[in-house]
């Protein structure tokens, strides 16, 4: 099961992960909706995979950009064994699309059973770890450029690891949340609220971080915003 840009819908569970996703449209905040925003999760030989990614762009076809990149994704991400080349496949998906000025900010995270991860970021925030009531941005030092861009960096791209030990609940995001804007033009403080809000179970954790990100905004998002959590279950 996997989830689409059109929807918010993951399971409770996959495999080690609780996992809770929430995306919000531009303009009201309802959930769902079409868009440049897409994110999944699916299990592979080698872990947990997820995938979050924001189309950038102009025009009706951002909704099918998205779709196309998390088909792809979702069918090579079982069988790729590294996370760069993953991204890199990606990136030549994108890069020869028909589709005109076409880039897509994306994060992809493996997840290994024992809880370390590795992350590539293509011009997308990192995670933020969430430990001991502290949520913190992962490492990530030189972030590649956007897929459809990573020529720029010769096509290449670099897996960061995570330990284990560095996180008890990961929340990945588009920057529709941490650019949302108040009235006073006050960009929303994702990393604080977050940490305000994680001592809630996860699926809350969500729901209460979605709702608190709209408030902030007035009702009113100037982009679409996706927030996926994770956190390893017990066996």
């Amino acid at each position: 099961m996997t989830a689409r840009p059109s929807s918010t819908t993951l399971p409770e569970t996959f495999g080690t992960l609780g996992v809770s996703a929430r995306r919000l449209a531009a303009g009201t905040g309802a959930e769902g909706g079409a868009g440049g925003d897409l994110h999944g999760i699916v299990d592979t030989p080698y872990g947990t995979r997820l995938l979050i990614g924001d189309v950038m762009g102009k025009g009706a076809e951002l909704s099918r950009t998205a779709d196309t990149v998390l088909r792809t994704w979702e069918r090579i991400a079982r069988v790729q064994r590294t996370l760069e080349v993953l991204a890199v496949r990606l990136h030549s998906l994108v890069a020869h699309s028909e589709e005109p000025d076409r880039f897509v900010t994306a994060t992809l995270v493996t997840v290994a059973p024992d809880g370390s991860a590795e992350v590539v970021c293509c011009g997308h925030p990192p995670p933020l770890l969430i430990r001991a009531g502290a949520a913190v941005p992962a490492a990530v030092p030189a972030p590649a450029p956007p897929l459809g861009l990573l020529d720029l960096a010769h096509g290449w791209c670099g897996a960061e690891q995570i330990s284990a030990a560095s996180w008890d609940r990961m929340l990945l995001h588009t920057d529709g949340a941490t650019e949302a804007r108040d009235t006073e033009g006050e960009f929303y403080p994702l990393a604080e609220r977050a940490t305000e809000l994680s001592r809630l179970p996860l699926a809350p954790f969500t729901a209460a971080l979605s709702a608190d990100l709209l408030h902030h905004a007035g009702g009113h998002l100037q982009d679409d915003a996706t927030l996926l959590a994770l956190e390893p279950v017990d066996s």
